[in-house]
């Protein structure tokens, strides 16, 4: 079933995908009075409607990856935060159902611990945001109300503390004025 993924016409997958979308997801504790929690948003639209996730969505094209996880996680909570490390990376293929409407699709997965600066998460246009502790989100699994793989993400790599390396290179290409090559890196760390 998974084999086939990239012979299905592109009509029949999600959002006439043709390659892995990378997305951002993330990790941002608090302490509660009940242990460490995670902030979970219940999303609003497909696929994986009104399930729970990690805060994340879609690396936009130009963005470093620290840009890319604040950027969202400040769209979907209303908080501020500050990129910690890349904790994991996933390559998520999802095959709907047969009864399903939505098609096949593939996110390749940034996962990212953020530190959120204080204040209050709130619901944005992505949906509604809450705190969970280990055993809530434990819980959210039992009752089939949490993403499977980001429960999977979670359990791996929430608490870890290793980080991936992580390198953002800017490059300039092209042709000197003079024909010669002109190419250079300018930023690798």
């Amino acid at each position: 079933m998974f084999d086939v993924l990239s012979d299905l016409p592109v009509t029949r997958r999600w959002r006439g995908q043709a390659y892995p979308l990378p997305v951002v997801g993330a990790l941002i504790h608090q302490a509660g009075r009940d242990g460490d929690c995670l902030l979970l948003i219940r999303r609003k639209s497909n696929p994986y409607a009104g399930h729970w996730a990690l805060v994340g969505g879609k690396w936009d094209f130009g963005e470093t990856l620290a840009a890319a996880i604040r950027r969202e996680v400040k769209e979907e909570t209303g908080l501020d935060a500050t990129f910690v490390a890349l904790r994991g990376l996933v390559s998520e293929r999802l095959v709907p159902a047969e009864a399903a409407t939505d098609g096949a699709a593939h996110f390749l997965i940034f996962v990212c611990e953020v530190a959120a600066a204080a204040g209050e998460a709130r619901e944005q246009a992505e949906g509604a945001v809450a705190w969970f502790n280990r055993e809530e989100i434990d819980q959210l699994h039992v009752a089939a109300a949490i993403i499977p793989s980001d429960y999977a993400m979670i359990q791996r790599f929430a608490g870890s503390a290793v980080a991936l390396p992580h390198i953002e290179a800017d490059m300039v290409a092209g042709l000197g004025p003079t024909g010669g090559d002109n190419t250079r890196l300018v930023r690798f760390e």
